[in-house]
């Protein structure tokens, strides 16, 4: 069986839904992808969305096999099917996040919308993004398949080291919180510091590294601004990318996880974090108690002093902090790639 494999940008760079495509492929032997990517030509903001939107259809035309299913791998590639005429379709959708949280009135989302609703199969990730996909986009439940993420237990496994940190002046006697992911307002980033500076006057020797690239520069001058007004210039540490071998030595080095998002459609960070023995504090809030369960803390991500507290709680309570280890040892494990391939054959094989 081949695929049109409609994938945007080619890039080297494993982020959320490009991980998410790359495992479950990993695992499809007999699937032949026809990969329809366009070229990176610039780091310019904005230039390659350019391409996107106005090159990448006539691309997509021209490389696609009549016979073949045609599976769209994001939601803001959905537009291509409100742009063209063709049949067996499928659209991986993460999330419609400018829709249902930000309210967009974007044109190009309007026809991702549109796009979403003309594919014969849709792909999402959790319970959560299939009741947003129906209720936002119209779009009928039944020809939606949940897929959820998971995590990739070769990679990601209890190995209990801070070596790493040492690269980031933190020492070994130092607690450390990670955060991982980008700076959008959605992410809560700005909430995390408030709250952190909170712990830090109950707990002096801490220090909150987060991973990821800025992707929202003007957020991260504000943050700069934030960290700078709390006198937390020497405890806030941003890495930047890393590497995903990088990320799970992260995972293994610091104390404790936080993930104080307000939308997630799904949410992986926690769920690696999980699966390298540290214990975690997410949101209790859109898919975030579906993926972690019992396993983690769910916490109020606008009531700054509680999530102080229930940091502090998981820092200081040795019997807490044992437990949510063993939970979430246990909750990982119950997320595979290999169910989730099977699951993306059983569509193909439908259409």
């Amino acid at each position: 069986m081949e695929i049109d494999y409609i994938n945007g940008l080619k890039t080297d760079e494993i982020f959320a839904m490009s991980k998410y495509q790359s495992e479950i492929h990993s695992r499809l032997n007999n699937i032949k992808l026809n990969k329809i990517e366009y070229p990176n030509l610039s780091k310019v903001a904005g230039v390659n969305k350019a391409v996107e939107y106005f090159a990448y259809p006539f691309i997509v035309k021209k490389k696609v096999n009549k016979n073949n299913i045609k599976h769209i791998t994001r939601q803001d590639l959905a537009f291509l099917l409100e742009l063209t005429d063709f049949e067996k379709t499928i659209v991986t959708c993460h999330d419609i996040i400018p829709i249902a949280y930000y309210k967009t009135r974007s044109p190009f989302w309007k026809l991702n919308a549109k796009g979403l609703r003309k594919a014969e199969k849709i792909i999402t990730v959790s319970e959560f993004s299939k009741q947003d996909i129906s209720k936002y986009i119209k779009y009928p439940e039944e020809n939606i398949e949940i897929i959820a993420p998971a995590v990739d237990h070769r990679l990601y496994f209890p190995n209990r080291s801070k070596k790493c940190l040492s690269k980031y002046g933190i020492g070994n006697d130092e607690k450390v919180i990670l955060y991982v992911g980008a700076e959008e307002p959605r992410k809560n980033v700005q909430f995390l510091i408030n709250s952190f500076s909170k712990l830090k006057n109950k707990i002096p020797h801490i220090k909150l590294l987060k991973a990821g690239t800025p992707n929202y520069l003007f957020v991260r001058k504000k943050l700069l601004e934030q960290i700078k007004a709390l006198n937390l210039q020497n405890d806030v540490i941003f890495t930047g990318y890393v590497s995903e071998t990088e990320l799970a030595e992260i995972y293994n080095a610091v104390d404790l996880f936080v993930f104080p998002s307000l939308y997630e459609g799904f949410g992986i960070p926690p769920l690696e974090a999980m699966a390298c023995g540290t214990p975690v504090i997410t949101s209790n809030t859109s898919s975030l108690p579906e993926v972690v369960g019992d396993a983690a803390v769910q916490a109020d991500p606008f009531n700054v002093e509680k999530f102080a507290e229930e940091m502090y709680e998981v820092l200081t309570n040795e019997e807490l902090k044992e437990e949510m280890i063993r939970k979430g040892l246990k909750r990982s494990k119950m997320f595979s790639w290999d169910i989730s391939a099977k699951k993306t054959l059983k569509v193909y094989k439908e259409l």
